[in-house]
């Protein structure tokens, strides 16, 4: 107990540390130099966190370890994002909603699923909600940019206003439930910690370019937690011997992820919306089963 608590300590250390001198990097650097080192963070850490699913589904299922089972699993897999992408192309509109709820579910999972005491409708509410309130930190601190994105994905125009609108409410739920949480003992956290996190957040989804902000909290605030938990989960430990096991396991799967981006951020690479637009569909396409596996694992 007391050394998961140190690491802990130690993982939320360095992602404060790392998160300023991101900060740093937006302030001393130009906008295309953020945007490169968002591109490389996501098509690395970003991708690499989410290239493991199969491995952990073998973990939970012993049918799958077969080889029959890995097939089936890894055709499965492959036609859920295939079918994630034909979505996009066909109902963008309703692709672009679900990978925002999708995505926003994750992020709160993410952050608060160590922190409660059992299972319950309430968490799953509060793992939505306060993922989307991250979501529109960064929405709200780059309107214009977001509605020309997703006018670019769905072919409609968001009003700016609607993001601070947006913005609002689901701060003031985050709130409302958190302290309901806190005061019923179903949320175990420190108060001033959380909120000084939030304030972070803010500062730097201000100071950031779009890119940037959304490859902070993605990476250092997600993704990286994300990996700790997975290894923890298939080795039992942090050591070096279980990191590389954990790399080398997802290779085949990060490879072609990233192969994939790549070659659609080369052909659209002078359209910077229409790339962005096309990035962001991919990241989508590939993050719906991740998103599923994740929950399945919590749940068990």
């Amino acid at each position: 107990m007391k050394k998961d608590r140190a690491e802990n300590i130690n993982l939320s250390s360095f992602i404060i540390v790392a998160t300023f001198f991101s900060l740093w990097v937006a302030v001393f650097f130009e906008p295309a130099i953020e945007d490169f080192l968002a591109y490389f963070l996501i098509l690395t850490f970003g991708i690499l966190h989410g290239a493991n699913d199969i491995k952990l589904l073998q973990k939970t299922n012993v049918v799958i370890n077969t080889k029959i089972g890995f097939v089936t699993t890894l055709v499965y897999y492959i036609l859920f994002v295939g079918t994630s992408i034909l979505f996009f192309f066909y109902l963008p509109s309703i692709a672009l909603g679900l990978f925002i709820i999708f995505s926003g579910y994750h992020f709160g999972e993410q952050h608060w699923i160590s922190k409660i005491t059992g299972q319950s409708f309430f968490n799953s509410v509060l793992f939505l909600v306060y993922g989307l309130f991250v979501l529109f930190l960064i929405f709200n601190a780059h309107a214009i940019e977001v509605s020309a994105i997703i006018t670019e994905i769905s072919g409609r125009n968001i009003p700016l206003n609607y993001y601070g609108y947006a913005l609002k409410f689901f701060g003031t739920v985050t709130v409302l439930m958190v302290a309901f949480g806190y005061f019923k003992k179903t949320l175990l956290f420190n108060f001033p910690k959380q909120a000084f996190y939030i304030l972070v957040l803010y500062i730097v989804f201000h100071t950031a370019s779009l890119l940037w902000a959304f490859a902070i909290y993605f990476i250092l605030w997600h993704s990286i937690p994300s990996m700790v938990d997975q290894i923890k989960y298939l080795y039992g430990n942090l050591r070096l011997t279980s990191v590389r096991r954990y790399v080398l396991s997802s290779l085949p799967y990060w490879t072609i992820s990233v192969l994939g981006i790549g070659i659609i951020l080369f052909l659209f690479r002078a359209e910077v919306n229409t790339s962005l637009a096309l990035f962001f569909s991919f990241l989508a396409a590939i993050t719906f089963p991740h998103v599923l596996v994740i929950t399945r694992l919590n749940r068990k």
